[in-house]
């Protein structure tokens, strides 16, 4: 195959699950894949091609779960470990420790490394409510330290005494999941939004079916095709090596970066959201990542090629453009979920009559919360209100911008 990627998404054209999703399970592949075996070196840090992608969309209407099992059994053919969804932090790093494998890098040295997948199609499932015992640990494993070391849940006898702490080797842990963003508040704390896990996270937003495809028996999925995704992934496991920029690809990326650092002192940010500003902090280390699969995806060559980061760039500013979607629902102020359910419902009506936003959201919303929230949106500037007098009511109009 020319491109692995380009590949991918030809097998799964005819289904519903948007574009977007499949370009990004696609990557979750071919991350998982390559596993520790291959790196890029940027200074005094070592970079995997790990990453941790959760696709955001509607309950039942974006097919999240869809996207993610056309790719699951790419995964499974090249015997990658992957970690149950619902599953414990011991667990999980219990999964780690059975996962260790070794493979010889290109100084003929033996690696030992404990790569994992952890596919969790409701994340909601896998996380649990708040969960920050878990949430801490899968921010410090992104990293893939050479050695990560964990508490035991009870401690073990040495020749030195009780042993209460143990180290796994070469940890790398990919995540591949999905969630309905009225979940989200459930998942994450509040002071998780911003940093720690959620910066270190590719949110991909998408709010309806990509298409529809009322039988997709008239065209079956292409077996000739699939085999050849799987003999082509099984190359892509072999990769080992470190990755660099071509002297191009790289100049691309510095001018990229200085022009981002710029506009990041004058105050301007590629995500118009506060709640962004850690993962604008790595946003540079996600697109070398992305830049490594891209690369794995044309060729078995270690290098990265301008077209490797014009396309890694160009993905991810695409992505950023609906990510801050994903939160919508997690301000601090206690009617920030109200306010976007009655902007969604009069964003959907362009005008709509406050009696009629109260039938709809009933159960959620009382008259004397509705009366702040209109007072938000009307101080936002994204609705106008008039009082109807006579039927003792007012019309919202929807006049544009806020999502």
């Amino acid at each position: 195959l020319d491109d692995w990627l380009e590949a991918y998404l030809k097998f799964a054209e005819n289904t519903e699950p948007p574009t977007s999703y499949h370009m990004w399970v696609g990557i979750s592949v071919i991350a998982s894949a390559l596993q520790r075996k291959t790196h890029m070196i940027w200074g005094h840090s070592k970079i995997y091609p790990n990453q941790y992608i959760i696709l955001v969309g509607p309950s039942g209407t974006a097919r999240k779960g869809d996207a993610i099992n056309i790719g699951r059994p790419m995964m499974e053919h090249v015997n990658l470990k992957i970690a149950s969804q619902r599953i414990t932090p011991e667990a999980l790093i219990a999964a780690m420790s059975e996962s260790i494998t070794s493979f010889t890098d290109s100084n003929k040295d033996l690696i030992f490394q404990a790569p994992i997948s952890i596919i969790a199609g409701e994340l909601s499932v896998f996380i649990g409510q708040k969960n920050l015992k878990l949430l801490a640990d899968l921010t410090d494993l992104y990293d893939s330290h050479k050695s990560w070391e964990y508490e035991t849940k009870h401690g073990y006898q040495t020749k030195k005494g009780i042993k209460t702490k143990d180290t796994i080797s070469g940890v790398c842990v990919n995540i591949l999941g999905g969630t309905a963003p009225d979940w989200i508040p459930t998942i994450l704390p509040q002071e998780a939004i911003g940093g720690g896990w959620t910066s270190r996270v590719i949110f991909v937003v998408e709010e309806g079916k990509g298409q529809i495809i009322s039988n997709p028996n008239l065209i079956p999925p292409d077996e000739v095709l699939r085999k050849k995704l799987e003999k082509d992934l099984e190359q892509i496991h072999l990769i080992i090596g470190e990755y660099e920029f071509t002297k191009d690809a790289l100049d691309s990326y510095i001018a990229w970066y200085e022009k981002q650092e710029k506009n990041l002192k004058a105050g301007t940010f590629h995500i118009q959201d506060g709640r962004f500003g850690g993962y604008i902090a790595r946003r540079a280390t996600h697109v070398k990542k992305i830049s490594m699969c891209l690369s794995a995806s044309r060729s078995n060559e270690v290098d990265i090629n301008l077209k490797d980061f014009e396309r890694a760039k160009e993905l991810l500013e695409r992505t950023e453009k609906k990510m801050s979607k994903a939160f919508k629902g997690m301000g601090k102020s206690q009617i920030a979920e109200m306010t976007d359910k009655v902007l969604t419902v009069i964003m959907a009506r362009k005008k709509i009559k406050r009696s009629e936003v109260l039938r709809y959201l009933y159960g959620d919303i009382d008259i004397w919360t509705l009366e702040q929230v209109e007072r938000v949106l009307a101080g936002m500037k994204v609705i106008e209100i008039r009082v109807l007098n006579e039927e003792s009511d007012a019309l919202y109009t929807y006049t544009g911008a806020a999502k």
